[in-house]
């Protein structure tokens, strides 16, 4: 998915939530947020300040594209709303991928076993899961919709519509046509 639409659904989502906030304290801690990000008062946060607040925060990090996404009116600052979805992604988009690093805010996919054990998930994008770019120990990945949706629950006697098809293990040196085309019922859904 396009990086723009990822945001502007991001961004939706960050304002459905603060609206429908029914703790002030929360809306308040939103825009502290937002205040300690803009050091002049400006009433906007700058590429250079948003830096800042991370260095300060113990992290050299600083990705303008990342930076130029949020900036959805394109004038160079951040206001209010547009460090309201970066706050949303930090407080929910806390999952990267093991194999490459990025940060996941669409979908991923996650290994059911470790999702199931309670430990630490397993994640990845789809361009690592898809060219299989990973090494992992289960075979049992889900997207993050399917895997919520199975967690659902079905009421007793109900048929599960919302059964997926993923791959079955196939050795390691079977040939990659061979593996492309098996598939299983999974059985957690």
């Amino acid at each position: 998915m396009d990086t723009r639409v990822q945001m502007t659904e991001l961004h939706k989502a960050a304002i459905a939530y603060y609206n429908n906030i029914h703790d002030r304290d929360l809306q308040d801690k939103a825009w502290n947020f937002f205040r300690s990000m803009d050091t002049d008062g400006n009433g906007r946060v700058s590429f250079h300040e948003l830096v800042e607040f991370f260095r300060q925060c113990g992290h050299n990090w600083a990705d303008y594209n990342f930076f130029n996404s949020l900036d959805r009116n394109q004038d160079g600052n951040l206001d209010f709303w547009e460090v309201l979805t970066l706050y949303y992604i930090m407080k929910t988009r806390g999952v990267w991928c093991q194999s490459c690093g990025l940060c996941q805010m669409g979908l991923y996919f996650t290994c059911v076993a470790c999702f199931d054990s309670a430990s630490n998930t397993y994640d990845l994008c789809t361009d690592c899961y898809s060219k299989r770019r990973y090494r992992h120990h289960h075979i049992s990945f889900l997207d993050n919709y399917v895997l919520l949706r199975s967690k659902r629950g079905l009421p007793p006697g109900q048929p599960n519509l919302n059964q997926a098809l993923v791959p079955e293990y196939i050795a390691p040196n079977a040939p990659q046509e061979v593996s492309l085309f098996v598939f299983t019922l999974h059985p957690y859904l």
